[in-house]
């Protein structure tokens, strides 16, 4: 979503937050501080991906009024596994994750536990069976999908 008129259509939908991608952060593309104020002004969650990085306090200042859940992302399709800087990565509040299957996410959220950290996002791109797209070499299917969610409540009665 990457234009304020898709935010009208999402409210008229009623979605119950917003996702921010993390080329948005960097404030660079036609129309992204536009968006990203009319998603604000909602006054709904954001999940903020912050793999390009970009200015973490002027995002959250737009997202003033906003529950904000920033997350660790490295911003390759499919991302190496062991690009991921670990220490890095736990003093975010989520995860996006861009790499091939389900260890990561399950790394982070056991990282995390022992954190005692109360609630961990996970994002994660869902494709249906033979979906083809620019994110789908990264994408888990619906049941790995169904293993990552079984494995993260497993996580979770530690």
């Amino acid at each position: 979503m990457f234009f304020p008129e898709a935010v009208d259509f999402l409210e008229s939908i009623n979605v119950k937050r917003y996702k921010i991608a993390s080329r948005r952060c960097l404030l660079k593309d036609p129309f992204a501080l536009e968006t990203l104020k009319k998603k604000a002004s909602t006054k709904k969650p954001v999940i903020v991906s912050m793999g390009m990085g970009g200015n973490r306090k002027k995002i959250e200042n737009i997202f003033s009024k906003n529950q904000k859940t920033f997350c660790y992302c490295i911003s390759e399709y499919p991302v190496d596994i062991n690009k991921i800087n670990w220490k890095n990565a736990i003093k975010f509040d989520g995860f996006s994750d861009h790499t091939l299957g389900i260890i990561a996410p399950i790394i982070f959220a056991m990282l995390k536990k022992q954190q005692k950290s109360k609630n961990i996002l996970i994002e994660k791109h869902v494709k249906l069976n033979n979906s083809r797209g620019p994110d789908a070499s990264s994408s888990i299917d619906t049941e790995e999908l169904s293993e990552l969610v079984k494995k993260i409540h497993q996580i979770e009665k530690l």
